[in-house]
């Protein structure tokens, strides 16, 4: 792992942060990508991981729309399991997320 796969992984998870509506296979790769950046979060630096914030907070607001393309296509509790995703990995649990009253939700 060098310093450009961290800068490219972010860079694609804030990439596909933006565009919620697309399949829901892409977000099965977005979430690996998140996965990847949280194995290597000791190895952000500063900026980077205020990028990893931002990018983390467009996933919780618009955690509805990614689950409406990924219900489309799969099973996230299905892709969880095979991941082996513990719940550090918050982002596996978009299905989750979207059943927690809006009054309890971040930045709601």
């Amino acid at each position: 792992m060098t310093t450009e796969n961290l800068e490219e992984w972010l860079t694609q998870y804030e990439t596909d942060i933006l565009f919620p509506d697309v399949s829901g296979l892409e977000h099965f790769d977005m979430l690996l990508t998140r996965s990847r950046l949280a194995d290597h979060k000791d190895d952000l630096d500063a900026g980077q991981r205020e990028r990893l914030i931002q990018a983390d907070l467009l996933l919780v607001r618009y955690a509805a729309k990614f689950m409406q393309s990924i219900d489309a296509v799969a099973d996230l509790a299905s892709w969880r399991d095979e991941s082996n995703a513990t719940p550090d990995h918050w982002w596996w649990y978009l299905d989750v997320l979207v059943s927690v009253p809006d009054y309890l939700a971040i930045g709601s």
